[in-house]
C-alpha cells in the first residue's frame, strides 16, 4: 500500500510505504515502515495519507503487549552513564526554626510543620524523588541522555517560604490601591500560585499559612507528581461528620490540615488549621494559553532553571500578569526587561515591551541548596494583561496545516524518516498521556 504526500513549496518529500504483517496477532512482529524520497503533488493527500497511515496502524498498536512501559519505567542498569542519586534523602531541620513563629495571618509555623509533614513524611522524601522520575526522567534516561536539571524535584523550607510571603505581602499592599488592601487580612481574596509545584506541599502550606486566600494554586507539568499532588490535596477535605466532631463552625472551610497528635493527646492540643481553597493543575508557563492572568503571588524555585526557562518565565509573567504582582524567584533573578514576539500561529496574541522591578534580595535556610538559598522578589511595573485578557484557548489547526507540519517533521533530520525515533516518540507520548498498559506496543530487545 502506498501514498504519495504533498506541501506546497517543500523541495524534498515523501512517500511512505507500509507493509502489514501477515498475521496481525503474532504479537511478537512488528510492523515495517519504510521512508522514500520522490515528488508529490497536493496537500489533500497530505491529510489523507497521513491519517490512513495512523488508522492502519492502530491494530499494530493495540494488538502489542504492555512490555516497552517496564522497560522505560524500570531504573537503568548500574553500567549505564546516566548516574540517579541513590542516598535516601532526608531534609536537614532549619537551624532558625522557631516553632512559636507565626505568621502574618496569625498560624504557628510549628503546627504547620508539623501538619505538613504528616503528608510529606521527611523519610518519604526519595519514595516522592522518584515519582517525579516515571515521566520527568525516563525518556532521557532511555536515549541515555542527562536529564533536564529543571525536572530536579525538589523540597523548600517552609520557615524561609513563609518570611518570603509574609515579605511579598508588605510590598504588595505597599502599592495596592486602598480597596484592594481594605482588610487587614494578609492575602485575602487573593490568588497564590506554586509554579512548579511537583506534590502541592508549598500549595498546602500557603494555604495553612494564610487562609483568607481567594485560591491557592498549583501548576506541574509532569503527570506523574502532579496526579500526587491532587491526591493529597484531595485528601485535605473535610467531611460533614469531621466538621462536627472538630466544631469547626466555619461553613467556608472545605478542607484542613490535620495535626498529627502526640501519644497522649491533651484538650489543648490544636488539631486542625483551616485550609484556603486549593487547586491543582497540570500544564507549563512555556504554554501562552496557561492562564496566569488572576495571580497577585508567585512562587518559582527556580534553583535549577537555565536562563533559556528563565526568559521564558519572564515572558509568561510580562505576557499575563498584572502591574503589582509579585513575583518570588530563587538562586536567579527574572529578566526585568524583555520584548514579546507575536505568535506564529495566533495573531490575537498580544506582542511587545514588559518590564519588571527587582525589589529585594533575600538570603534563607534551604538544606536542598546546601544550606543557604537567595531569593529575589519581584514586583511587575508593566505588561500586556490587558490585552492579553481573560483565559484563552489554543486555536485549532486546519486538517491541512496539521498534515504540513507533519511533512516538515519528515523533512527534518530528526523526524518520522527516522523509524526507530518515531516509533520512540509514539511510544513516549501514548505512555506520558497515561494509555492504558494493555494499548501499549511492545518494544523488542534489540532496541531496548
Amino acid at each position: 500500500m502506498t501514498w504519495k504526500l504533498a506541501g506546497p513549496g517543500l523541495a524534498a518529500q515523501s512517500l511512505i510505504f507500509f507493509k502489514r504483517r501477515s498475521n496481525p496477532n503474532e504479537l511478537n512482529h512488528r510492523p515495517r515502515v519504510h521512508i522514500y524520497s520522490v515528488y508529490l503533488s497536493n496537500t489533500d493527500e497530505v491529510a489523507t495519507a497521513i491519517l490512513a497511515f495512523f488508522w492502519l496502524w492502530r491494530d499494530e498498536i493495540i494488538a502489542s503487549s504492555a512490555r516497552i512501559k517496564s522497560k522505560l519505567h524500570q531504573r537503568p542498569e548500574k553500567n549505564q552513564n546516566i548516574v540517579l542519586d541513590e542516598e535516601c534523602l532526608v531534609p536537614e531541620e532549619n537551624p532558625n526554626y522557631n516553632p512559636e513563629a507565626k505568621s502574618l495571618s496569625g498560624v504557628r509555623y510549628g503546627l504547620i510543620q508539623k501538619g505538613i509533614d504528616g503528608l510529606y513524611p521527611p523519610k518519604e522524601l526519595s519514595s516522592r524523588n522518584a515519582k517525579s522520575r516515571t515521566d520527568g526522567y525516563w525518556k532521557y534516561v532511555e536515549r541515555g541522555e542527562k536529564p533536564p536539571l529543571e525536572f530536579t524535584y525538589g523540597e523548600f523550607d517552609l520557615l524561609f517560604f513563609g518570611e518570603l510571603l509574609d515579605r511579598a505581602w508588605d510590598y504588595y499592599q505597599s502599592t495596592s490601591s486602598t480597596d484592594d488592601v481594605s482588610s487587614t487580612k494578609p492575602w485575602e481574596n487573593k490568588t497564590f500560585v506554586d509554579i512548579g509545584s511537583g506534590t502541592g506541599r508549598l500549595v498546602i502550606a500557603a494555604a495553612a499559612m494564610h487562609p483568607h486566600w481567594h485560591a491557592c494554586k498549583g501548576l506541574e507539568i509532569l503527570k506523574g507528581i502532579h496526579n500526587e499532588s491532587v491526591n493529597i490535596s484531595d485528601a485535605c477535605a473535610v467531611s460533614l461528620d469531621e466538621k462536627n466532631e472538630l466544631n469547626i463552625q466555619n461553613e467556608c472551610v472545605k478542607s484542613i490540615l490535620r495535626i498529627p497528635q502526640e501519644d497522649t493527646p491533651s484538650d489543648k492540643d490544636e488539631k486542625y488549621i483551616p485550609l484556603a481553597p486549593m487547586q491543582m493543575i497540570q500544564g507549563s508557563f512555556t504554554n501562552p494559553y496557561q492562564y496566569l492572568a488572576d495571580v497577585d503571588c508567585a512562587f518559582v524555585f527556580s534553583s535549577c532553571m537555565n536562563p533559556n526557562l528563565l526568559e521564558q518565565l519572564s515572558i509568561a509573567v510580562g505576557r499575563q500578569c498584572r502591574p503589582g504582582t509579585i513575583i518570588i524567584t530563587t538562586e536567579f533573578p527574572l529578566f526585568l526587561t524583555g520584548h514579546i514576539d507575536p505568535l506564529e500561529d495566533d495573531e490575537s496574541m498580544p506582542s511587545g515591551e514588559y518590564e519588571i522591578e527587582l525589589l529585594e534580595k533575600i538570603d534563607g535556610w534551604c538544606w536542598l541548596m546546601g544550606g543557604e538559598s537567595t531569593a529575589y522578589i519581584h514586583r511587575v511595573k508593566s505588561s500586556l494583561s490587558d490585552l492579553y485578557g481573560g483565559p484563552r484557548e489554543s486555536p485549532r489547526l486546519s486538517l491541512e496545516d496539521e498534515a504540513y507540519q507533519l511533512v516538515q517533521l519528515m523533512e527534518s533530520s530528526e523526524g518520522l524518516t527516522d523509524t526507530k525515533l518515531f516509533m520512540r516518540n509514539v511510544l513516549n507520548n501514548m505512555i506520558f498521556n497515561d494509555v492504558p498498559p494493555e494499548f501499549l506496543p511492545k518494544k523488542d530487545d534489540d532496541e531496548a
